[in-house]
């Protein structure tokens, strides 16, 4: 099974996330759990809406997640800091019981891949979730 993600938000790069305070970063935290919540939510309804029935599909207990960044410029960015902004987000889909768990170590049960694209009316983060067969 797939599962696709859009949210209209883009995370924050590391640069900036370090120099957060405790409660800024709290918000943050809070703040992408919330986005990824509301964009389960609405995958759910369209899915149901199908005529798909979930059952006991979730969480995933491995799965291949890719976090697509949509920014509106051209402007160089390094993702290596953006992947750091989109830790909340990984947190956000075990929280919402889509995947069971985000560790990587010692038993790997998700492999994220970020990818960074333009578009300028509609910035956004896309998440693919695909559950791997074990």
């Amino acid at each position: 099974m797939t599962i696709k993600l859009s949210i209209p938000r883009l995370p924050e790069s590391g640069n900036k996330i370090i120099h957060f305070s405790g409660w800024q970063r709290q918000e943050y935290r809070t703040l992408w759990h919330e986005e990824v919540n509301i964009a389960v939510l609405l995958w759910l309804r369209d899915y149901e809406a199908s005529g798909s029935r979930i059952d006991d599909k979730f969480p995933f207990l491995k799965a291949n997640v890719i976090l697509t960044m949509y920014f509106p410029d051209l402007r160089s960015r390094d993702k290596g800091n953006y992947i750091r902004g989109c830790k909340p987000v990984l947190d956000g889909l075990v929280q919402a019981g889509i995947i069971e768990d985000d560790e990587y170590y010692p038993k790997k049960k998700c492999d994220d891949h970020y990818e960074m694209e333009y578009d300028k009316k509609h910035p956004r983060t896309e998440i693919i979730i695909e559950e791997v067969e074990e």
